[in-house]
């Protein structure tokens, strides 16, 4: 269902030439966003209920969202989709090879002959991004996004995320999206974790946070957390992380993204996917 539909009266096809539109898609949700420069000029998100009922029933809303939403009829001075909730690994240069991309995967996913992959190179870190996904979901996809334009998530979040932890120590990164969460840990710039989780209560949510700053030895109390996303500051998720982590913020360069007034009951950070494409 959405949660917030805002279109500028001055969009047009004719002006959407000239805009470029971004789009992040999984089962939990779906956003978009057309921009002109730095001005908005549609802002949408759609909630969604997830893997809870089947991939099926997911599919078929996230049908009813594409299909029912004109914009993406449009033609656009550039394009970006990226998948918000596939499965996703890190591979070291090294040892990629993108003729076997579903090798990686044997551990992490059960077999499935319909599920297809992608991959993005990181130059930052000097890896590759592989991801898994639904081929239904693909196939949506490609009905209105080139192979070239659809991408994960975690290409531009990860790059982003790099350019705001600091030059010494450690920075903790979460990145929710329903019902996942994504986590980063940065150690003097080097990426040193990412890994995705599913949670169903806030409680498994702080669980996973608490258990990456165990791993590397961080004191929640000292080491701030980055958070961005769906989450809300009066939801029951952020206080009960905010009883155990201190500081807590959000990225700090949305401050000054200008959201339409029709958009401020949803903060900038939870568009921060969107901004990072």
């Amino acid at each position: 269902m959405p949660i917030l539909s805002y279109q500028s009266d001055a969009l047009t096809p004719a002006l959407a030439a000239s805009c470029a539109l971004r789009m992040v898609v999984g089962v939990n949700g779906v956003s978009l966003m057309v921009k002109k420069g730095e001005q908005i000029l549609a802002l949408k998100a759609w909630q969604l209920s997830g893997m809870e009922k089947g991939f099926e029933v997911a599919e078929s809303e996230l049908r009813q969202v594409f299909g029912g939403e004109r914009l993406l009829e449009w033609t656009y001075a550039s394009k970006k989709c990226a998948l918000g909730s596939a499965a996703t690994t890190l591979v070291p240069r090294r040892l990629f090879d993108p003729l076997h991309l579903e090798h990686y995967f044997r551990l992490l996913l059960q077999e499935n002959a319909h599920r297809e992959y992608g991959y993005t190179k990181l130059e930052a870190f000097d890896c590759y991004l592989v991801w898994a996904v639904e081929s239904g979901l693909n196939t949506l996809c490609r009905m209105y996004f080139s192979t070239e334009e659809i991408t994960h998530i975690g290409a531009s979040l990860l790059p982003r995320c790099h350019e705001l932890s600091p030059q010494g120590g450690y920075a903790v990164f979460a990145h929710l999206r329903g019902q996942k969460v994504q986590i980063s840990v940065f150690e003097r710039k080097n990426l040193v974790l990412f890994n995705a989780y599913d949670f169903s209560k806030p409680s498994d949510l702080l669980y996973y946070v608490l258990l990456v700053y165990q791993q590397f030895d961080l004191n929640p109390l000292e080491i701030p957390l980055t958070l961005s996303g769906t989450l809300m500051e009066d939801s029951e998720i952020f206080r009960l992380l905010l009883r155990y982590i201190r500081p807590m913020r959000f990225p700090p360069d949305l401050e000054s993204m200008v959201l339409p007034e029709t958009a401020q009951n949803l903060p900038p950070h939870y568009w921060f996917d969107l901004s990072t494409l």
